[in-house]
């Protein structure tokens, strides 16, 4: 399909992975997920439940298995707050639980946060803040009272003091590394109670000093991925009010637009998740512009 086809023939054209979790897939399904809680388009609610009707028994664990690992698993069920919010179904809460105990079991390295297959790289790190954080703090908002707060905090407290030092920025990250923190920080924002305005604003804080960095060595970009997740970021930080619109937004569109053209250059080519991510947050940026 053409890059600028609507989002409907997307998720209509979409076919799923045969394993649960796969990140296309969650791409994807947050991506719908943000489109139903801006549009109320109940193709895109049907798009979310109809994946996880295919994987999910009534007593909440996975059809044919588990998924690859255990942070896939976790990632993978970021939209079952949505479904159960919205429908009631106890294979839902169910399926919420079981992942949060799944959670509660990861292994963690010396400093106290969350590793990614096991490893405790500065990679590793950013990997376990990017599949596991936005259900954690979903989770700690909506069911547990908020009472785990400081532990998420302090983990991106860590994974910032791993990744960035004043006088030299980044610390030897990939763009991509660094673009997967900025989507960690912003999806994790998106689940929290602004309320607890503190720790709130410790993680908006570090957002805007890790975008700052990554602009700052953008041009050595060579992927549409990281591309695609940074223009993603700032668009979606523009909507929240973490980020200034006249100053960022313009920003934002413009990446889109180029991934948008090349895309559509490419003969067969279709928009990858990562960029339809990006396209949903431009389209509702649009659509907010106009209103």
């Amino acid at each position: 399909m053409g890059a600028r086809n609507d989002i409907a023939a997307y998720l209509n054209h979409y076919r799923y992975a045969e394993q649960y979790g796969k990140e296309e897939d969650v791409c994807a399904l947050l991506a719908a997920q943000d489109v139903y809680g801006a549009t109320g388009d109940e193709n895109a609610f049907a798009f979310i439940r109809k994946y996880y009707d295919a994987f999910l028994l009534d007593n909440g664990e996975i059809r044919d298995g588990l998924a690859e690992n255990a942070a896939d698993r976790v990632n993978g069920s970021r939209c079952l707050f949505l479904l159960y919010d919205k429908t009631g179904e106890e294979k839902y809460r169910l399926a919420i639980e079981k992942t949060m105990d799944c959670l509660r079991g990861m292994p963690r390295c010396e400093r106290g946060n969350f590793t990614y297959q096991e490893e405790c790289s500065k990679e590793a790190a950013v990997e376990a803040l990017y599949r596991l954080m936005p259900f954690y703090m979903e989770y700690e908002t909506t069911y547990d009272k908020k009472e785990k707060y400081n532990d998420i905090i302090a983990q991106f407290e860590t994974a910032q003091r791993m990744l960035y030092e004043e006088e030299k920025g980044l610390c030897g990250q990939t763009l991509l590394s660094s673009a997967r923190y900025l989507t960690a920080l912003a999806d994790t924002m998106d689940c929290m109670s602004v309320e607890i305005y503190e720790q709130y604003r410790k993680l908006q804080d570090m957002f805007k000093i890790i975008l700052k960095s990554v602009l700052n060595v953008r041009e050595k970009a060579d992927g549409e991925e990281e591309e695609a997740l940074v223009a993603y970021c700032i668009l979606k930080a523009c909507r929240m009010g973490i980020l200034l619109k006249e100053k960022y937004v313009d920003t934002g569109m413009e990446i889109v637009e180029k991934l948008l053209e090349k895309a559509e250059r490419a003969e067969g080519e279709t928009m990858k998740s990562a960029l339809f991510m990006a396209y949903v947050q431009y389209m509702l940026t649009e659509k907010e512009a106009e209103a």
